[in-house]
């Protein structure tokens, strides 16, 4: 990350209000990687965040320099690199605790109802269609049958939050110092 950090300008401040000014660096200033990029399946590759990866191991497995962390984040609008990354094993349990008290009032306490519209299949040809669900109140809910029917708890929610935090893109390496010129350009020269 600190690599990210010195695209950025510098301002003077008088921390003290006695006139003695210092440089401080300006995170007020911000870059989003254009919508067209985000968009273009060309542009990059999906992957699938392994349990003890962190930003830096990703973009070192991927273009050889831990200190593109920032553009593994920044690609992915990921503002908060500890919440916006998924969380594995015990670090989620802790979250969980903290957040619910412990594991079991989690897994026991029901965060909404969803009617299932479709199950998951897998085609003939591989391509795994998801299970779509619409959330419903507790008196749909109750008029459904079981088949097509779930409560969801908080832990089961937090899970399938967690869980496509897991899903990011990886900008393909071609791509990269396009999008490293760019973001020194705005961040440090205000273009």
């Amino acid at each position: 990350m600190s690599n990210y950090f010195s695209y950025f300008p510098t301002v003077q401040h008088d921390l003290t209000n006695i006139g003695q000014t210092v440089d401080l660096t300006n995170i007020i200033r911000r870059f989003k990687v254009k919508s067209s990029l985000l968009a273009d399946t060309r542009a990059y590759n999906e992957y699938s965040i392994q349990a003890g990866e962190r930003p830096d191991i990703v973009a070192d497995k991927f273009y050889d320099d831990p200190s593109y962390a920032w553009l593994i984040l920044l690609f992915n609008e990921i503002d908060d690199p500890i919440f916006g990354w998924p969380l594995f094993n015990k670090e989620f349990d802790d979250f969980i605790v903290g957040k619910y008290g412990s594991i079991s009032s989690a897994k026991g306490t029901v965060h909404e109802y969803r009617k299932v519209l479709t199950k998951k299949s897998v085609k003939f040809d591989g391509t795994i269609i998801g299970k779509r669900t619409v959330t419903i109140d507790l008196t749909t809910y109750n008029t459904l049958s079981e088949s097509v029917r779930e409560s969801i708890s908080k832990y089961d929610y937090e899970e399938e939050l967690n869980d496509e935090k897991s899903e990011i893109k990886i900008l393909k390496p071609r791509y990269v110092s396009e999008v490293r010129k760019q973001v020194q350009g705005i961040l440090k020269d205000g273009i």
